[in-house]
């Protein structure tokens, strides 16, 4: 029912669409997977945390017979290892070796259920490390996400899809293109990051303020940006009460004018597209909680997430290695569902590149764009801050072709607008010898 009236109402005018989007509650719209999990989620509040851990290791169970019956890499992993997947407890687990980003892309066909019948959908990332990532989920799985970042948002008092919301994120317009962006069915707009600055700001913040706009949703420092120039002028958002934020750790001085301009914190989530773990900052103070219904987290030695994924039947994920560093609670509060365990998440590799008219690029921006280009395997930006020169590194695959440089540099284009774009083919990316990493984009 739900895809069918979505299906229907696309068809339709944008007076009818916003009229059918208010009168229709959101529940009805977004389907059965996602009711039945906002009931769970719901439910799950009143258990304790060792009702909590009893179903994970239940859902752990459910993905490992799934995983044995439908899987190739890990029917063979498990007998390899002796592995029963009916495990007793929680830390069998630990019994199979951590899963990475390289084991998938070198066995990318054998991680596909051959059990799942229904329709496929790509899930792609760069990552940090400039190196893409295809990954294959289904639309109950996006469903369920989405009950678990709004209840995130409730957490913090925001009403994701009854208030309206911004989000200074996911739009590049083209050259032509309107800045900013309605999308009646979420009840949000959109607005371009690549063109906020100092002429632009007084148009973003009158869109602010005509539509009563109560949630802001950004990148931290894009935010952090935003908080700038708003402050610079003096011009206020009176109806703003919510600032949620993603993707990129949120300095302390960000933090402190993000404040001191808007009057409201920001608050975070942590998640990732490989939808392996998930948290959620508390609402009472700056701590991360885990939502034990959507995966299972470890920590390695390092203090890096690793983590199982429960709802992806399409191309499930074991003990995977986000690579994403983590600064844990000294002292945990394990209560419910929800335990306290992260004091903050590190932050995510890249610097903010600068404009043609110098606004502020996040390098989140970039590592979203670079997920679209199957003909590049590794990429690394570094920008002059002079000369606002960027030069592009690649190292091509068998699909790069002359269409592919255009496009990159078109891209770049409609990021940064006019500067020179230099780009670099390389069959090697050079890492820090210590460290064995590179900074992705940076602005030196």
């Amino acid at each position: 029912m739900a895809s069918t009236l979505k299906h229907l109402l696309d068809k339709q005018p944008n007076f009818i669409k916003k009229v059918a989007y208010k009168i229709i509650p959101f529940k009805y719209r977004y389907g059965k997977a996602y009711n039945e999990f906002w009931y769970l989620i719901n439910k799950s509040k009143n258990w304790s945390f060792d009702e909590s851990k009893n179903y994970q290791l239940q859902k752990l169970k459910e993905v490992l017979k799934h995983c044995e019956k439908s899987v190739v890499y890990y029917r063979n992993l498990f007998k390899e290892y002796g592995f029963d997947p009916n495990i007793k407890n929680l830390e069998e687990l630990k019994k199979l070796p951590v899963l990475t980003k390289d084991i998938i892309i070198n066995n990318f066909e054998d991680f596909i259920s051959t059990g799942f019948q229904g329709k496929k959908y790509k899930m792609n990332t760069s990552g940090t490390t400039g190196k893409r990532l295809l990954l294959w989920g289904s639309d109950d799985l996006f469903k369920i996400e989405c009950a678990v970042i709004e209840n995130a948002y409730l957490d913090h008092g925001a009403k994701l899809y009854e208030d309206h919301s911004i989000w200074i994120r996911r739009y590049s317009p083209n050259e032509g293109d309107p800045i900013f962006l309605s999308d009646y069915e979420l009840n949000r707009s959109y607005m371009s990051a690549f063109h906020l600055n100092d002429e632009t700001i007084f148009s973003y913040v009158n869109y602010f303020n005509k539509t009563k706009t109560k949630i802001l949703v950004s990148y931290p420092s894009t935010i952090y940006y935003f908080a700038l120039l708003c402050s610079k002028y003096e011009l206020k958002l009176p109806y703003l009460k919510h600032i949620h934020g993603a993707s990129e750790m949120c300095l302390p001085q960000w933090e402190k004018l993000i404040y001191e301009t808007f009057g409201t914190k920001i608050k975070m989530h942590y998640g990732q597209v490989e939808k392996v773990s998930f948290a959620h900052q508390d609402s009472t103070n700056d701590l991360y909680k885990e939502n034990l219904l959507y995966s299972f987290t470890e920590y390695d030695e390092d203090n890096v997430i690793i983590g199982t994924g429960f709802h992806n039947k399409v191309m499930p994920l074991i003990r995977y290695k986000t690579n994403d560093l983590v600064e844990k609670v000294e002292n945990p509060v394990l209560d419910g569902c929800y335990p306290k365990t992260i004091n903050r998440i590190l932050g995510r590799n890249g610097d903010m590149l600068i404009t043609e008219k110098n606004s502020l690029v996040p390098a989140v921006n970039f590592y979203s764009f670079m997920s679209k280009f199957e003909s590049v395997d590794m990429f690394q930006i570094i920008q002059k801050k002079d000369t606002k020169d960027v030069d592009f590194f690649v190292v091509p695959n068998y699909y790069y072709n002359e269409d592919s440089e255009t496009n990159l540099v078109k891209e770049m284009k409609n990021r940064l607008g006019d500067v020179n774009v230099r780009i670099h083919k390389k069959n090697y990316l050079e890492r820090d010898p210590n460290s064995n990493k590179f900074k992705t984009v940076s602005l030196i």
